[in-house]
């Protein structure tokens, strides 16, 4: 998935465009539309497994009705050829049967798998396509619930459930087309051609047919909980392995035991209650009624000795309808796979269909860089929240500026950061670069100049080389070998058993806190952006790895913008610009001598820094003794 997701961004990157791929919610109308083309997408596969079906529903019939001709054929002339050719023929009717009943199923099971394949990745696209909004408001347990279970239950209504469906709509047609033709064989006949039963057999399919249906409907509901409670045990799961340091610290496998436990029980119970509506399935009786019906009709012709019907006839009217009986049993399961697969669709479909608040412009205006990035009477709240983040916040960064963001937790800093990557747009006010609103570029064209090394550092369980390179993908070796370097990771990376090839642990578990920040720090500096985002970058960095660090940031942030989240010292005083917050708000902005001068809060929050009382008296000695020099 990794190497994948590489290759898609290095063609991105070489485009500078979006990905052509047209999306899921763009190429179809509706629900309906999405879950039924599995029908067309792959119409040769489809197309000859249904010419083989129709064949195998018309050849399984055979062996029934040419047992009834051999046996009016064994009563009328005897063991003869024509029984001998009766028999070879009931042979090779069912070796074709099987035949074609295989090539229909592998097939369908083909276009069906490639299908499911298909629906997972327009899933994932979709997902990926939708801003942090979405993900806010969705699980990631459920999601990926859907991605590999519900995405499953839709291609198990296709194979084997549809398939069977439509085999079975065949074989009725023809057992009943049976009943009402009546072609002469010699001095024998095939087909019964009575039509008070074959319209009797015919009611009683439509209304079986019918009974199955409505029945399969009252288990929807039963199913959509049933899908909901699968993605809480997925989520519930998901959860505690995410956490399992936290749980195993504290000693508390006993609490999560119970809450999966719970969560497992209710997704039991629903399993209950849908095969508890399976079990009881009284409309198969209605079958067995009309086919015992049928029998004694026929049985009564027989014995009127009038030659309405033979007992070769009634010997070939049972076995289909015994047949079809059997057949038909799988039917309501497969009724109700088809049903489950239509909710599964639905809930995918809404998810994929969600009401994004970050609207993507039609056409994408172009970044200048050159110009003064602008907040504009900002305010933000996350979505589903009342409560503001950010409060009319309102400045001015020129271009190449080295800014500090400074505040408590809570203040709105790491906010900032994420608008400024258009993950989210600002509830009211707006924030420009020059005169181009952030809301009229694109977020591909935002993104691939905008580069953030993140507080909670994400890394994927591939090699160093990729997760350095995922910034990018077409960079050289001697490239990411001098970004590592830069960032004071590369003896440490050349001193694992394969060097960059070496596949580091999933989110990075096998490193420490500073090896994986210097690793982000490498992928940031390999990106080369624009404008470069870093929130609390150093922080689990020590003094040693931070001087040389600095020192190779230096070359990265000259001539750029670049905005840090910080609360050490050296990178105040160094700053251009320091941003303080509070509670959403802008304090003060200025530089470290400016604030230090004039704002109270900010040589409050200085004196609690390293060094930082230091600091203060000395500007305190410094205004004392400035007016005797006067």
């Amino acid at each position: 998935m990794v190497t994948q997701q590489i290759t898609q961004k290095k063609a991105y990157k070489t485009e500078k465009t979006k990905p052509p791929r047209q999306l899921a919610t763009e190429k179809y109308r509706s629900m309906n539309h999405w879950f039924w083309s599995g029908l067309t997408r792959y119409p040769g596969l489809m197309f000859i497994s249904i010419t083989f079906l129709i064949i195998n529903a018309v050849i399984s019939i055979l062996p029934g009705v040419l047992l009834g001709l051999g046996i009016d054929v064994l009563k009328t002339e005897g063991y003869g050829r024509n029984f001998i050719i009766i028999v070879v023929l009931i042979i090779s009717a069912a070796l074709i049967g099987w035949l074609t009943s295989f090539l229909s199923g592998y097939l369908w099971g083909i276009a069906s798998y490639r299908f499911e394949r298909d629906i997972r990745e327009e899933f994932f696209d979709v997902v990926q396509e939708h801003s942090m909004a979405f993900h806010d408001e969705h699980d990631s347990g459920i999601l990926l619930s859907m991605a590999m279970n519900e995405t499953n239950q839709i291609r198990f209504a296709y194979h084997p459930s549809i398939r069977q469906v439509v085999s079975s709509f065949l074989s009725i047609l023809l057992t009943t087309s049976y009943f009402f033709i009546r072609i002469p064989i010699g001095s024998e006949f095939i087909g019964v051609g009575n039509w008070p039963i074959g319209l009797m057999i015919t009611f009683g399919f439509s209304l079986y047919i019918f009974l199955a249906w409505v029945y399969a409907r009252r288990v929807g509901p039963i199913r959509r909980e049933l899908a909901t409670e699968l993605g809480n045990v997925s989520s519930a799961s998901q959860e505690t392995f995410r956490g399992i340091e936290v749980v195993r610290s504290f000693d508390n496998e006993k609490t999560e035991e119970m809450k999966f436990t719970q969560v497992s029980l209710r997704l039991a119970d629903k399993i209950r209650k849908e095969g508890y509506l399976s079990s009881f399935y009284w409309p198969a009786l209605i079958m067995v009624l009309f086919t015992a019906a049928s029998f004694g009709i026929g049985l009564w012709f027989v014995l009127q000795d009038n030659g309405l019907m033979s007992v070769g006839q009634l010997s070939s009217m049972l076995t289909l309808l015994i047949q079809l009986v059997i057949l038909n049993f799988m039917l309501p399961i497969r009724l109700l796979a088809i049903q489950a697969g239509r909710i599964n669709a639905r809930r995918i479909w809404d998810v994929m269909t969600f009401k994004d608040p970050l609207i993507e412009p039609v056409k994408s205006k172009k970044l200048d860089w050159s110009r003064p990035l602008v907040f504009q009477n900002v305010s933000f709240s996350y979505p589903g929240k009342e409560k503001l983040v950010l409060k009319d916040v309102s400045f001015t960064i020129p271009p190449g500026s080295r800014v500090a963001l400074l505040g408590g937790p809570g203040s709105g800093k790491s906010t900032i950061l994420k608008l400024l990557l258009r993950l989210y747009d600002p509830t009211s006010g707006a924030i420009f670069l020059g005169d181009t609103n952030l809301r009229e570029v694109s977020t591909f064209d935002v993104r691939k100049d905008v580069t953030l090394v993140e507080q909670d550092i994400f890394l994927f369980g591939a090699s160093f080389k990729d997760n350095i390179a995922f910034s990018k993908p077409e960079a050289s070796m001697e490239e990411i070998k001098t970004a590592a370097r830069r960032a004071q990771i590369d003896k440490f990376i050349e001193s694992t058993p394969k060097g960059y090839d070496t596949i580091i642990g999933e989110r990075g578990v096998t490193l420490s806190g500073g090896q994986r920040q210097r690793i982000a720090i490498a992928r940031a500096l390999l990106a080369e952006p624009k404008l470069l985002l870093l929130d609390d970058s150093t922080s689990a960095v020590d003094i040693k790895t931070e001087i040389r660090l600095r020192l190779a940031m230096e070359e990265l942030i000259k001539g750029r913008t670049s905005i840090i989240v910080t609360q050490r010292l050296s990178t105040l005083v160094d700053s251009d610009l320091i941003l303080f917050l509070d509670k959403g708000r802008v304090i003060d902005l200025g530089t470290h001598e400016e604030l230090l001068e004039r704002c109270s809060e900010y040589q409050f929050m200085l004196s609690l820094l390293p060094r930082g009382k230091e600091l203060i008296n000395k500007k305190k000695e410094s205004r004392v003794k400035t007016p005797k020099g006067g």
